[in-house]
């Protein structure tokens, strides 16, 4: 196992945490870890989207890593920029969105990174409601990917998953049955990759934080509720750095002060201008936006009509 840490960043002086401006990076794509599969539809979607309107619209969020040999080059805790440039992060959201810049040959990207050890941001995993015409069919695929055992409802089933007796769960209006993997986080990754290709076959699948059964499918129509083991940071970081793959779409990051519509221009991201002038033409934009009153902060949670 590599052994990493998570990188501190300068935090802006004079400033309070509730306003300060996100910390936006120049970031090499290629210097990008994901932790999650990418979802080929949407990525197909964003690269045209990308190339249609020519601006990366929202930075990928990040956790900066930190070799575990003191020496290496990299950014040090004051968040000043070392030379060799070999310093990695991992995505915490926005897998869809480097691959699509990666799809395009991007070499560079503006991503957000994070204090991923700050208990502000928050880690937690949605639940997958996947559409099926004939409840029980998800279920029994489910049963022939490996040890299950039966459930009564999704109740039962995220008691059970809580208490470590399983990583998974897939539930119906004809029962349900949880999913069993011994072994860590890299073992349980790899089995929910499988059972997610189940259902990653065309048909609609929700990303959903509540809500019954008989309330999905007043919503939705039939389908079965897929329920997931949560993971620690700690876990998210070994998988990047080990190559591991969650599922897309599992993860969920609440990210304090999260940073929208920065409106990147493309051509100026794969332009040949090397990182650091390009970081400090960035900062000098941002700080004209801030100053100019072209930045607003938003406390309360919002909702997004133009995803």
């Amino acid at each position: 196992m590599v052994e990493v840490s998570v990188r501190g960043l300068r935090r802006e002086p004079g400033r309070s945490p509730a306003v300060a401006m996100p910390r936006l990076r120049v970031w090499p794509t290629e210097r990008l870890l994901l932790h999650e599969e990418a979802d080929p539809a949407r990525v197909r979607r964003l690269a045209d989207a990308l190339r249609r309107d020519g601006v990366l619209r929202n930075p990928p969020i990040v956790a900066p890593l930190l070799p575990a040999d003191p020496g290496s080059a990299g950014r040090d805790g004051a968040g000043r920029t070392a030379p060799s440039g070999a310093e990695r992060a991992v995505v915490l959201d926005g897998a869809n969105r480097v691959t699509a810049l990666r799809t395009l040959g991007l070499a560079h990207t503006v991503v957000q990174p994070v204090f991923y050890d700050d208990p502000r941001v928050g880690l937690s995993v949605w639940r997958h409601y996947a559409a099926e015409g004939t409840p029980g069919t998800l279920r029994a695929a489910a049963a022939d990917l490996g040890a299950v055992t039966p459930v009564e409802d999704e109740t039962e089933a995220e008691a059970r998953i809580a208490a470590g007796e399983g990583i998974a769960a897939v539930i119906d209006a004809r029962g349900g049955v949880l999913f069993h993997q011994a072994g860590g986080a890299a073992a349980a990754a790899d089995a929910l990759c499988r059972l997610a290709a189940l259902y990653r076959d065309g048909r609609a699948v929700h990303r959903i934080d509540a809500g019954t059964l008989d309330d999905l499918r007043i919503a939705y129509g039939a389908g079965a509720l897929v329920l997931f083991r949560r993971f620690e940071k700690s876990e998210i970081l070994d998988l990047a750095v080990e190559g591991g793959r969650l599922p897309a779409g599992i993860t969920r990051h609440v990210i304090p002060g999260r940073a929208l519509r920065l409106n990147t221009p493309l051509a100026w991201l794969g332009d040949g201008i090397d990182t650091a002038a390009k970081q400090a033409a960035l900062d000098a934009q941002l700080e004209q936006r801030w100053q100019a009153h072209g930045v607003r902060y938003y406390a309360e949670p919002t909702f997004l009509f133009d995803e």
